[in-house]
């Protein structure tokens, strides 16, 4: 009697859709990410990062090491930190909250002739002829506003370093004709262009985020009638514009995003080298970045030793098969 033929063996037609499973699941994160990076302040983009990592800290189809670590985060573009360059460039509500805390000290410094204003462009820094003062149709500063300048380019620094920051130049409605400057128009930008100057050589902007722009009478703030509307509208305005505003610059930002990031590594390199003997809270301010540096460096060292471990297992035959 004939033995029966054995039944095929059924095929299965649907493990694809454990990796497609697996890719919805990453792509969900993804999106996750860009929503936090979008409208998250930085502790709160801190906490769903922490969040994320523990979600993700197992591949649940393979077993593998953490799906979001071994290569750079694309939470923070380092391993194992925040890039605060990724945070200010990506961020709508970092943008946001920069631009308060700017015009916030800006009304505390009390300066005659300095104000500062968010509108659709982004935050604009006002500063008319009693808080810049230009000998009257050159370009040239006196030390006084040079210092102003300082302190304004300090408060720009601390938030920003990869936003397009456009100087524009505006003068009252009397003409001017001289051999260096044979109209409003030449005037307005050879101030605003000596002010982009000063930032970029004494207080380190880099070069490759500035705009100047000359606009002589033709954006006034108050009209033209009295001598003291005339000084109102003698005026320097820093705009730090909105990263909406990017693409209206054919600067290339991948350039920028280089020069600024060298430029973060150098510092930390020298807050490790060089310790600085400060007081009261900016001891305690370094203190705390330096803590926050140690802290995620010592993170990142940990993880890829977990991930050196998940490969070594893999390598590593059970005990039934030795």
């Amino acid at each position: 009697m004939a033995r029966k033929k054995p039944p095929e063996e059924h095929e299965n037609l649907e493990r694809w859709l454990v990796s497609y499973a697996d890719f919805m699941t990453l792509l969900f994160a993804t999106f996750v990410v860009l929503y936090a990076l979008a409208q998250s302040d930085v502790n709160s983009f801190k906490g769903i990062e922490d969040a994320l990592r523990k979600a993700f800290s197992q591949n649940i189809f393979d077993n593998q090491a953490n799906i979001m670590e071994g290569n750079n985060s694309i939470l923070t573009g380092e391993q194992g930190a925040i890039n605060p360059l990724m945070l200010e460039y990506m961020s709508q509500k970092y943008e946001q909250t920069s631009y308060d805390d700017i015009k916030s000290e800006i009304d505390k410094l009390k300066q005659n002739g300095l104000s500062a204003e968010i509108d659709n462009r982004g935050l604009v820094i006002r500063l008319n002829e009693q808080a810049v003062q230009f000998a009257p149709a050159t370009a040239e500063l006196n030390p006084e506003s040079l210092e102003i300048l300082a302190k304004v380019a300090k408060i720009i620094k601390d938030k920003f370093s990869i936003h397009y920051i456009q100087v524009e130049g505006h003068t009252d409605s009397d003409s001017i004709s001289s051999a260096k400057f044979p109209s409003n128009w030449e005037l307005s930008c050879a101030r605003a262009s000596r002010v982009v100057r000063f930032l970029i050589k004494e207080q380190n902007f880099s070069p490759k985020i500035f705009i100047a722009e000359g606009l002589s009478d033709t954006v006034p703030i108050v009209p033209n009638t009295t001598a003291e509307n005339k000084a109102k509208n003698r005026r320097v305005e820093i705009v730090i514009l909105r990263n909406k505003n990017k693409n209206l610059s054919n600067k290339n930002l991948n350039e920028i995003l280089q020069e600024a990031k060298a430029l973060q590594n150098k510092t930390k390199l020298n807050l490790t080298k060089n310790k600085p003997e400060l007081i009261g809270p900016d001891r305690e301010q370094l203190k705390n970045v330096i803590d926050i540096q140690d802290q995620y460096e010592n993170e990142s060292k940990r993880l890829e030793n977990l991930n050196k471990d998940a490969h070594s297992n893999e390598n590593q035959k059970p005990d039934f098969m030795e």
